[in-house]
């Protein structure tokens, strides 16, 4: 037998393995920017390469998208001219996942299986080495080339995954974050660079605010800060309100220190215009959500009353940081997001819930760190915010109640048994019309107290198909589902009464 041959035992044959096929890379570039990344009107000044560049009204507060490698000084110039009095200028990088500087320009790093993810990393250096490799590796390239994708969504996921496409490109240059910070902190002495991962969506973690806190309290309030992420918004604008409750925590302690040196009414005048300006006026037409009325959060004012001051504190600040001189309103985000999910397909529904619900604990967990400050700040922060939660019950409150929400709007069942009545008849056709009019009445009144737009209308539109769904008899049921498919999908509203006018006036054709 020679070697190549394999002897055959009872006659079969063991399939020969399958080859393997060699893996891709495990990383892919991303640009950072992408189709409408900008969403501030023309301020005071503004920089092409830093979109959302922009300072909170009132604060030394700064947020804004990762900027080109060449607006870096230059967004670092407004801080130290506003602020020239001030011996530092605070830039803080929120990103958790890795960024490259290529020919100047920030292009992030994801994995190849998931290209509309970002990589999520808690630690500042699991960050910097993926950039160090991905950066050593690319300058090893002889020629230079590379590959790419152009973002198409930004930050906020979408139900619908954009279909990526990747693009040659040649990397004359090749830097990291840190590089890039580093020679801005050479060309201005002031600057002090630092990451701090914040999550897209949830809450940050408890280390995440004591990092915060450590950086700030180092420094007068009046010391200026930046925040950026990739787009500048969702988690430049959360830093931006913790920040903003640190600072008024710091300016609070330095009014108490001027007692006796400033007379009372001045100090008393400075600190009510500043820290405590009276809150607006609640109309009636108010949705209870718009203003964070979340069960949750509504809970933790029942039970601790002085919690009506944090939030009124963390509302303000958010509301400062929001449009129309920020470009996300954090606690408004929830709302808009439980309207997308009145209206989203069974698929994206779970996705969105966790998202609504990360969210939601975010603004919990700021109200309850406004609570924190107010008790430990004045001392200095001499105890951690971590170690101050240990001896409270916050986390259970929020891991229980963050899920307490109305998660679908349904019309009153006395409301359902009358239309019921109108269908199960055999002249069921003569009141469609009523029907029609009956259920779009119901669900404007439903969603009345929702701002206009696209959003309100398609929940809208939404509900009105699942009432219609709810009241049919079998008959028109399995009709509908016979020429429509599947109705726990909610087909479109008017698409299902078109073809119910069609039931029984059809021709039957005969084979």
């Amino acid at each position: 037998m020679s070697e190549e041959e394999v002897p055959v035992e009872n006659g079969d044959a063991t399939p020969a393995p399958e080859p393997e096929v060699p893996a891709g890379p495990q990383y892919t570039l991303m640009t950072d920017s992408y189709p409408e990344i900008s969403k501030i009107a023309d301020g005071t000044w503004k920089c092409e390469g830093a979109p959302n560049w922009r300072r909170v009204p009132g604060f030394p507060i700064y947020a804004t998208a990762q900027p080109n490698k060449a607006d870096v000084d230059k967004c670092v110039e407004q801080a130290v001219k506003k602020y020239d009095e001030q011996k530092n200028v605070l830039w803080v990088n929120l990103r958790q996942e890795p960024v490259l500087y290529i020919n100047g320009l920030p292009h992030s790093v994801r994995n190849s299986d998931d290209l509309a993810g970002h990589i999520v990393l808690n630690e500042a250096f699991e960050i910097n080495n993926i950039e160090n490799k991905m950066a050593s590796e690319l300058k090893k390239v002889a020629t230079g080339e590379f590959t790419y994708c152009k973002d198409l969504q930004g930050e906020r996921a979408h139900e619908k995954v954009p279909e990526y496409t990747s693009v040659s490109g040649r990397a004359d240059a090749v830097s990291t974050v840190s590089e890039v910070f580093s020679a801005a902190t050479k060309k201005e002495p002031k600057l002090e660079f630092k990451k701090i991962p914040l999550d897209l969506n949830a809450a940050p973690m408890e280390d995440t605010f004591d990092m915060i806190i450590r950086l700030l309290k180092g420094h007068g309030s009046a010391v200026p800060v930046i925040f950026n992420c990739q787009a500048g918004m969702a988690r430049s604008s959360t830093a931006s309100v913790i920040a903003g409750i640190i600072k008024e925590t710091q300016l609070e302690a330095e009014f108490s220190k001027m007692k006796g040196i400033v007379p009372d009414e001045i100090i008393d005048s400075l600190r009510g215009k500043k820290l405590h300006p009276p809150a607006p006026v609640r109309d009636a037409k108010d949705n209870a959500l718009m203003l964070g009325e979340f069960p949750v959060v509504m809970k933790l004012i029942a039970d601790l009353p002085e919690a009506a001051e944090a939030k009124q504190q963390v509302d303000r600040l958010i509301d400062a940081v929001g449009p129309p001189n920020g470009v996300e309103n954090i606690r408004e985000t929830i709302v808009m997001d439980k309207m997308q999910y009145d209206v989203a397909s069974d698929d994206y529904l779970p996705i969105l819930k966790e998202r609504i619900k990360d969210q939601i604990e975010k603004y919990f967990m700021l109200i309850v760190f406004s609570l924190y400050c107010k008790e430990v700040g004045q001392a200095g922060f001499n105890k951690t915010f971590k170690k101050w939660l240990d001896s409270q019950n916050h986390r259970e409150k929020i891991a229980e109640g963050k899920g307490k929400l109305e998660w679908e709007r349904k019309v009153p069942n006395e409301k359902i048994v009358d239309l019921k009545e109108l269908l199960d008849c055999d002249a069921f056709n003569d009141n469609l019309p009523a029907v029609i009019n009956k259920i779009n009445q119901l669900s404007y009144k439903m969603f009345s107290d929702l701002p206009r737009g696209d959003q309100k209308c398609k929940s809208m539109r939404k509900l009105a198909g699942r009432t219609l769904i709810e009241v049919l008899p079998p008959k028109l049921s399995t009709y509908l589902e016979e020429r429509l498919g599947d109705l726990s999908k909610v087909p479109d509203f008017y698409d299902m009464v078109g073809t119910l006018s069609y039931y029984g006036k059809m021709p039957i054709i005969e084979d």
